[in-house]
């Protein structure tokens, strides 16, 4: 299935609660893309919006008390409406406050999706985890913490790092696209919660094909902007990434995806 032609020709509506750091940048993102995206809010919109809202993407990187309440109302009437969740755990492992709002949320709210890096997945998984920031390294920690938290969450997970891991449905890819770069420019983490997002047209229950879409759409799109003159170069490459993601074609990630799958027992 041509899952980004779908998205280019429905423009879905995706309600983005995400942080203050990366809301322009995620807006155009989606834009580029094809999608339709809306900077919610307002719980008190929330039941209006749903009615036409294809997902919801929840990101915690600004996160406060009031804030934290009204993601939870929010993604409390997408659960009702049938709206697919994308949650992005920003920094979890930075501080128990983090990891207190971050396991209420799992255990209130069926999200579709868990989106974050190989540290703040573990952090979900595993009390004694730590990090500073939102740094992604995560030494000797094998890659089985995406199963886990896929089967303690009930819900599909997109792990990123140098390799991004896929797991749903006792299946498991590995995604070898992708480019340093990525680690240099605020917000492209929080912009693939939301590409992630407004490939799920309402489907609760997304293959690990359709997440692997999303996941190489956006990686190909970062490693084609990196080719342009000084795209290796952060201010650039964030303005010429947002150009590839409106060009990149379908045919482009079926011809440059590195895909690969890998057994759950090994996951």
């Amino acid at each position: 299935m041509d899952y980004l032609a779908t998205v280019r020709e429905l423009q879905p509506l995706v309600i983005c609660y995400t942080n203050d750091v990366v809301k322009n940048f995620t807006a155009n993102g989606l834009l580029s893309l094809g999608a339709s995206p809306a900077m919610s809010e307002a719980p008190e919109e929330a039941a209006d919006f749903f009615k036409v809202a294809q997902a919801l993407l929840i990101n915690i990187g600004t996160l406060t008390n009031q804030r934290g309440e009204d993601m939870l109302k929010i993604a409390a009437e997408a659960n009702k409406q049938g709206v697919p969740i994308v949650f992005d755990p920003v920094a979890v492992g930075a501080s128990q406050y983090r990891k207190d709002f971050c396991r209420r949320f799992l255990e209130e709210i069926q999200v579709t999706v868990i989106k974050g890096n190989a540290s703040e997945i573990l952090a979900l998984v595993d009390d004694a985890a730590t990090m500073k920031g939102t740094d992604s390294s995560v030494e000797g920690i094998p890659i089985d913490i995406a199963t886990r938290a896929h089967h303690k969450y009930n819900a599909a997970v997109v792990m990123t790092g140098k390799t991004d891991i896929i797991v749903q449905d006792g299946k498991g890819v590995a995604l070898d696209n992708g480019t340093p770069i990525l680690t240099k420019v605020t917000g492209t983490g929080c912009l693939l919660g939301a590409v992630v997002a407004s490939f799920l047209l309402k489907d609760t229950h997304p293959t690990v094909n359709k997440l692997a879409a999303a996941v190489s759409y956006y990686t190909i799109s970062a490693e084609r902007a990196t080719s342009s003159a000084s795209g290796d170069l952060p201010g650039t490459f964030a303005t010429v990434f947002l150009d590839e993601l409106n060009q990149t074609t379908t045919t482009c990630y079926q011809q440059e995806i590195k895909k690969r799958e890998v057994k759950t027992h090994d996951i």
